[in-house]
């Protein structure tokens, strides 16, 4: 029984005494395979290429078209006569095509956004809680039908790339 005691004890002490160094902050450093001796030659600065986006659209499925607003002396809703084809539809649909250019096989990742703002000098802030898709795309051409409330007042789209190197492509559409 004091063996187990004895071992609890020495397990704990090893595992509270950590294997760190004494420094709070840590950094990774990144290494050459060369000896320290030797004088290092600097690396070129890589190339940072954007991926070309050779369509970005979203369009709408079956646009609404403005009608004439029809006056009516109805005094009752009972009054109220309703043209034929009249549809309330509460929501809208649009077709979302993202093409990439076909040397492009470098995955990505699609957040299509509802809330948004765009500030003065062209930079967003965007709220990805309000996000509508998330998407990986792998494939140089995605597409796919987005559905949105008429309260929606327009979407924004941030095209991430996996390699973390390359900016976020932004597009955005008002209704």
């Amino acid at each position: 029984m004091n063996q187990l005691y004895s071992f609890v004890l020495l397990s704990t002490l090893l595992t509270g005494c950590g294997g760190g160094g004494g420094s709070e902050s840590s950094t990774l450093k990144p290494t050459t395979g060369t000896n320290d001796s030797q004088p290092s030659t600097p690396l070129p600065t890589p190339v940072q290429s954007q991926p070309v986006v050779t369509e970005f659209s979203l369009q709408e499925s079956n646009p609404m078209e403005a009608e004439v607003i029809i006056e009516s002396a109805a005094q009752t809703t009972h009054e109220i006569l309703v043209p034929n084809g009249f549809a309330l539809n509460s929501e809208r649909s649009f077709n979302l095509k993202i093409s990439r250019s076909e040397d492009d096989y470098q995955a990505a990742y699609l957040s299509l956004c509802s809330d948004y703002q765009q500030h003065s000098d062209g930079s967003y802030s965007i709220n990805y809680n309000s996000c509508l898709l998330r998407t990986s795309l792998s494939d140089i051409n995605y597409e796919a039908v987005i559905t949105v409330t008429n309260d929606t007042k327009g979407l924004v789209a941030a095209l991430w790339f996996m390699d973390g190197i390359k900016e976020p492509l932004i597009n955005d559409w008002r209704f």
